[in-house]
C-alpha cells in the first residue's frame, strides 16, 4: 500500500482496543534512512492532546485508519464534569533519537 502525505493526514488513528486518538497531523522523518520516525496525532478538539507515535508502535494500516499499539495510551481516566462522564487520555513519552 502506498499513501501520499495528504492521504496519510486524513487517516484517523485508534488503538487495537478501539480508543480513538485523533487524526494524523504531521510526520517526523529520519533523514539519514529516509524513513518515518514518528507520526504526530492530534485530537480534533481545540487544544487537544498531541501524541508522538513511534513507527514501532504502529500495528497496521487500514483503508481509512491507522491502528496503533495499546501502549500508546498511558492511562484512561474517567472524570465527572458537570454531570457528564469525560474520558481523559494522556500521551505516552516516546524515545528521542
Amino acid at each position: 500500500m502506498r499513501l501520499t502525505l495528504t492521504q496519510l493526514k486524513h487517516l484517523s488513528v485508534e488503538t487495537v482496543s478501539g480508543v480513538k486518538l485523533g487524526r494524523v497531523h504531521d510526520v517526523v522523518f529520519e533523514i539519514d534512512g529516509q524513513l518515518v520516525a514518528q507520526y504526530l496525532v492530534r485530537r480534533p478538539l481545540l487544544g487537544g492532546a498531541l501524541y508522538r507515535i513511534s513507527r514501532d508502535q504502529v500495528v497496521r494500516f487500514e483503508e481509512h485508519r491507522l491502528i496503533v499499539d495499546d501502549g500508546v495510551v498511558k492511562e484512561s481516566v474517567q472524570e465527572e464534569v458537570f454531570g457528564k462522564k469525560q474520558v481523559r487520555v494522556e500521551p505516552v513519552l516516546t524515545r528521542e533519537e
